[in-house]
């Protein structure tokens, strides 16, 4: 492992409620990708933590005397030591759950008012940094796609985030029919996409190849 791989740092936020689950088997894969291609991979699981994802009054960007609770602290103590942000959740009722847009709302936005996102001055700690998505459902990507569910994803969290906090890309791997009784064959199929997704990342982040952006499924 060279320092410069090594200090490369993958910030993993997942927001999958089992841990059990299949959202929690994409972290892993991603991790293990991540893991053998010498870089770092810090993983923070929402619900495995208790985070809160209710904005306090006074956690409202340019309130007086601002300043971060202990935990939006430390999480955005995390993000500005990223190389990358990835989001790992499921799409519940056409948008990620609550817990990860309280993330957004709290620890992402954290003093970041609606008129420096507006002008796309950028978060500080966001700045210049890819982001990347992956997301999963339980209906074929078919019916997402005659509902405008995977444009209106897109343009709504990952574009609308992307340019608002001055990232630097985005891409999104949906994996579209995970549901409980999916067969195994299936299921190690859409974790492989995890894997190559995460090794063309680091290939990225290494300086090997271009980032890749846009929707993929």
């Amino acid at each position: 492992m060279t320092d410069a791989k090594a200090a490369i740092r993958h910030l993993v936020v997942c927001a999958s409620p089992a841990p059990a689950g299949f959202g929690h088997a994409v972290v892993d894969a991603y991790v293990d990708a991540v893991t053998k291609a010498g870089q770092q991979a810090i993983v923070r699981d929402l619900y495995g933590i208790g985070f809160d994802p209710v904005l306090k009054a006074d956690e409202r960007p340019d309130a007086p005397h601002w300043a971060p609770s202990a935990d939006v602290a430390a999480e955005l103590e995390f993000v500005r030591q990223a190389s990358i942000l990835v989001l790992v959740y499921p799409i519940w009722y056409g948008l990620p759950p609550a817990i990860l847009k309280g993330y957004v709302d709290r620890v992402l936005g954290a003093n970041y008012s609606f008129h420096r996102f507006r002008n796309e001055a950028g978060q500080p700690p966001l700045v210049g940094k890819p982001l990347l998505s992956f997301s999963t459902s339980g209906t074929p990507l078919a019916w997402l796609h005659e509902r405008s569910q995977i444009l209106a994803l897109r343009e709504i969290f990952d574009v609308y985030l992307w340019r608002g906090f001055g990232m630097k890309q985005s891409r999104h791997v949906m994996l579209d029919e995970v549901v409980a009784n999916m067969p195994a064959a299936a299921a190690a199929e859409k974790l492989q996409l995890v894997r190559q997704a995460a090794a063309e990342t680091c290939a990225t982040l290494a300086g090997e190849r271009p980032m890749m952006t846009g929707f993929e499924a």
